[in-house]
């Protein structure tokens, strides 16, 4: 899912009550993106998707030249393998 925020909303306060009524709030994790982040964000997914937990990765528009890599690790995905309580959370600004 991917939340395209517009100037000053913040959708975290919203995904963190969704996670307790969905009984999720002891098993989600999230980043915020930036410089050097990739990697965190890399392990995150790969542990939650092994777990079933839910993983957000907050202001994708502030590591643009790590998108293809995301790109290549969602398209790697693979439901047979994965956890099926598995989700991925994605905000981010509009950007080409």
């Amino acid at each position: 899912m991917i939340f395209v925020l517009s100037a000053g909303s913040d959708p975290v306060a919203d995904f963190k009550r969704f996670c307790l009524e969905k009984e999720m709030d002891k098993k989600n994790d999230s980043i915020s993106l930036g410089q050097g982040q990739g990697p965190k964000a890399e392990k995150l997914i790969k542990e939650a998707s092994q777990r079933g937990n839910w993983t957000l990765l907050q202001n994708c528009h502030l590591a643009i030249s790590w998108m293809p890599e995301l790109e290549r690790i969602v398209e790697e995905f693979n439901p047979e393998t994965m956890h099926k309580d598995f989700r991925l959370w994605l905000t981010s600004m509009p950007s080409d």
